[in-house]
């Protein structure tokens, strides 16, 4: 994730911030804090899954960034999270805020809208290559290949740091 320190805000300037919360509470928290009378958005990116049982397979909605809201809000208002049982805190960088780009949270929204599936020749992706996910849905996102097996590959997005599983069929 790519993060930019908390400089001098007016009081319209909105920024994203990430808010670290007890563990699989992400989206009561995001619901929560959305039910607030305030001028505060959050948003908690999920995903679906399978989960096996013995008995049973369940499809399960689950966080993509675990322990981790993120917040839009003014800077004077940033702390009235804290009000919702769950909140831990904000992520530091240099002792000031974190913050996150727009760029960021567009991206993170566009993946986890996209219900295409991704149907590429595995035979083609090459590890540690440069790969564009525009033509599977995702605007403008750019990935490096850092694994693949026979129906899955690995993508590492670098302005968030994190790494995008894909399921070929």
């Amino acid at each position: 994730m790519s993060l930019v320190p908390s400089f001098h805000t007016t009081k319209k300037n909105k920024r994203w911030y990430v808010l670290y919360v007890k563990s699989k509470r992400e989206t009561i928290i995001q619901d929560h804090i959305n039910a607030l009378d305030l001028d505060i958005i959050a948003y908690s990116p999920t995903h679906v899954v399978i989960k096996q049982w013995k008995d049973r397979r369940k499809k399960v909605n689950t966080p993509l960034l675990p322990k981790i809201v993120l917040v839009k809000s003014e800077e004077r208002l940033r702390d009235k999270v804290f009000q919702i049982a769950g909140t831990v805190s904000y992520l530091f960088e240099l002792r000031k805020p974190a913050i996150v780009r727009e760029i960021e949270i567009e991206q993170l929204r566009a993946i986890t809208d996209n219900s295409r599936v991704i149907d590429h020749e595995i035979t083609s992706i090459i590890k540690g290559t440069e790969m564009d996910l525009t033509p599977y849905g995702f605007k403008d996102l750019m990935g490096r290949v850092d694994k693949i097996s026979n129906s899955v590959c690995w993508v590492t997005l670098q302005t968030l740091g994190y790494t995008l599983k894909l399921t070929i069929k």
